[in-house]
């Protein structure tokens, strides 16, 4: 996982498993991430990207679930986190909701004439937009980009994600990097916390932003103010 060293004597197994992941990743036409934190889900979602493979991502929280389709290429410590960032509590019943879900999106999406490149629907209400392979469906209805549920109050959100060119598991950098220098790119990735924002520009767009928070003339309340 980015920023989780590996320790010299762990090596050559990790190369290993890598090999493996790689391996799977290849023979399979379907990528399911059912992991705890983001990231765990880096290192199958950048071999994905790079072998044109399907993945599909399930996130559970306390009574919210995300499920969501990854984009194709165009033909720490895991402790003290919070609810949405872990999936580890759940209430009764989310993780069947969100697994049948995830499994609905890919059989939605090997129907959609574009497969793997199929587009976002449009926000219609037209319910017979959603079979209508133009509009974002498929015979099997709609192929949204990523779902956001909310169990407490029994409601679905469809969400479209745009692609970002500094994305660390998915832009072109990344995943032309990996296709360049394989195990030694995420070997980085792994023991330099710094490397993958680095690599994307993340950094500079950070730092610009820190800039522009200290141009901000933040006009303060003086403590002594009638109320």
């Amino acid at each position: 996982m980015p920023g989780h060293p590996i320790p010299p004597a762990s090596l050559a197994q990790t190369k290993a498993d890598v090999e493996r992941l790689e391996a799977l990743v290849a023979e399979h036409d379907a990528i399911f991430l059912l992991m705890d934190s983001r990231e765990s889900r880096w290192l199958p979602t950048v071999i994905g990207a790079a072998k044109g493979k399907i993945v599909i991502n399930a996130a559970l929280g306390f009574d919210t679930f995300l499920v969501m389709r990854h984009g194709a290429r165009a033909s720490s410590s895991l402790t003290d986190r919070t609810l949405d960032q872990m999936c580890t509590v759940t209430r009764p019943g989310l993780a069947s909701i969100a697994a049948s879900t995830a499994v609905e999106l890919l059989a939605s999406l090997l129907q959609h004439p574009d497969g793997l490149h199929a587009a976002a629907p449009p926000a219609t209400q037209d319910p017979s937009a959603h079979s209508d392979p133009a509009n974002g469906g498929s015979v099997l209805g709609l192929v949204p980009h990523q779902l956001r549920g909310f169990l407490a109050q029994f409601r679905n959100l469809h969400i479209v994600g745009a692609a970002y060119d500094r994305c660390t598991g998915c832009s072109e950098t990344v995943v032309q990097t990996y296709e360049k220098e394989g195990f030694e790119m995420m070997l980085k990735a792994f023991n330099d916390p710094k490397y993958l924002p680095s690599l994307t520009g993340l950094d500079k767009l950070y730092d610009e932003g820190e800039a522009a928070l200290e141009t901000v003339d933040w006009d303060e309340e003086d403590g002594d103010a009638d109320f």
